[in-house]
């Protein structure tokens, strides 16, 4: 009887000891599970940061360009109305001229 005691007593510490490195494996894939989810949420967090960052100097950008577009047709507009302007003067210029010539 001694005998199977002894390999009771065996087997039992033998289940204990894989019972308690059971436990150890599972809180270790716990604990890792736990810090992979917080890295991906504190990730998710930074890309939502940067998206509107990024919308926000986009819409920057767009606003920029809509300015310098309206420069562009105001010069347009400013560059016809100096043609127009140069095309009257120079009309003046030669009906005074005309003038000038028929005094002399």
């Amino acid at each position: 009887m001694d005998g199977v005691k002894k390999v009771s007593i065996e087997i039992i510490i033998a289940i204990i000891g894989l019972f308690i490195t059971i436990v150890i494996n599972i809180a270790t894939i716990a604990y890792f599970a736990g810090v992979l989810k917080s890295n991906q949420d504190h990730q998710k967090e930074m890309i939502d940061l940067l998206k509107e960052e990024f919308n926000k100097n986009f819409k920057r950008l767009e606003e920029k360009q809509d300015k310098h577009n309206n420069l562009i047709e105001r010069m347009v507009h400013v560059e016809d109305s100096t043609k127009s302007a140069h095309h009257r003067i120079d009309s003046l210029e030669g009906s005074t001229r005309g003038n000038i010539s028929k005094r002399d």
